[in-house]
């Protein structure tokens, strides 16, 4: 019995010593013991989505910013209706209703209203000698491809309206800019342009003694009979008789353009008809050789304007004059 009892102690002490021992050996985290490589993947697999999805967050927000950057990208001369800028930043006027272009046209419409806008630059112009204007003239990546631009030939109406005004054309730059233009549903857009006074570039305007003249655009009074003189023919003339004394190398061609009444045939000849009595109104008014004066014309080739009423007619009618070089003087 003593035996049994003393056996059966040593075995007990050694269970509990087992227990013990087997308590000691375990892993501190009970995360590691069977599935410690599943678990150890998954904690791998999280720490990765984990990653990619603050990559994804740091790329839409690159992308929002890179959009929101274009969007915001301030336009030139996007204000709203027609602005006239003094040389220190000045408003010299503002009317909230702008000039009306037409898509793909040079065509400019002033309203009645906005009639006075030459009268006030000049009247600025004249009580600061010292300066010379700047026309912003937009124009649409979305328009037909011209040279030049539409932004230039619709600055240039604008800038042969200030100089019959008073304004001295080698003082008035045009500053064309090709930005995204919101045409209305009938292509047209009302805040294309404005005017700003600059400190005069004295090399600027002496260079221009050097340079090709800009081409003019004239609209004579037309008649069944032939063309009449009005004070666009006087002005032209008094304008051409200066230029081609200082440059004795220039030619001009007077070139005639018609609307699309009637078939294409006799409205090139009647755009030659008027081309031919326009220069033979520049010799005999300016004393220029006629041999530096010839006659074109363009019929109904080039509108820039509908022909639906007589008004858009009358702007498709015009004499056109181009300045070259004689390359064999």
């Amino acid at each position: 019995m003593k035996n049994f009892i003393i056996a059966f102690l040593v075995f007990l002490v050694w269970s509990f010593f087992g227990l013990w021992l087997y308590t000691v050996l375990q892993p501190d985290n009970p995360a590691l013991t069977g599935d410690s490589e599943v678990a150890a993947n998954n904690t791998l697999e999280t720490d990765k989505e984990l990653e990619s999805l603050e990559n994804m967050k740091e790329t839409q927000t690159d992308s929002i910013l890179i959009t929101k950057a274009y969007e915001e990208e301030p336009v030139a001369t996007s204000t709203q209706g027609l602005k006239a800028l003094s040389e220190t930043g000045d408003i010299i006027f503002y009317f909230p209703e702008g000039f009306k272009i037409v898509k793909n046209s040079s065509r400019v419409e002033i309203p009645a209203g906005l009639i006075d806008f030459k009268y006030k630059l000049n009247t600025y112009f004249v009580e600061h000698p010292n300066t010379e204007l700047h026309i912003t003239s937009q124009y649409s990546p979305g328009e037909n491809i011209e040279t030049p631009n539409l932004g230039i030939k619709r600055g240039q109406y604008l800038k042969q309206i200030l100089a019959k005004a008073g304004i001295p054309s080698q003082r008035i730059v045009i500053k064309p800019h090709i930005t995204q233009i919101e045409f209305q549903p009938d292509n047209t857009y009302r805040h294309s342009f404005s005017f700003s006074f600059k400190p005069l570039n004295d090399k600027r305007v002496s260079a221009l003694k050097y340079q090709m003249p800009e081409d003019r655009v004239v609209y004579p009074n037309f008649s069944s009979q032939g063309i009449w003189e009005n004070e666009d023919l006087r002005l032209l003339a008094k304008d051409i008789s200066e230029i081609l004394i200082e440059n004795p190398n220039l030619h001009i061609t007077v070139i005639g353009h018609t609307d699309n009444i009637g078939n294409a045939i006799d409205n090139y000849r009647q755009g030659l008809e008027y081309a031919r009595q326009v220069r033979w109104y520049l010799v005999n008014k300016t004393g220029i050789d006629r041999n530096r004066i010839s006659a074109d014309s363009k019929g109904e080739s080039e509108l820039i304007a509908g022909n639906d009423t007589e008004r858009e007619r009358n702007i498709n009618r015009r004499i056109e004059i181009n300045f070259y070089q004689d390359t064999y003087e």
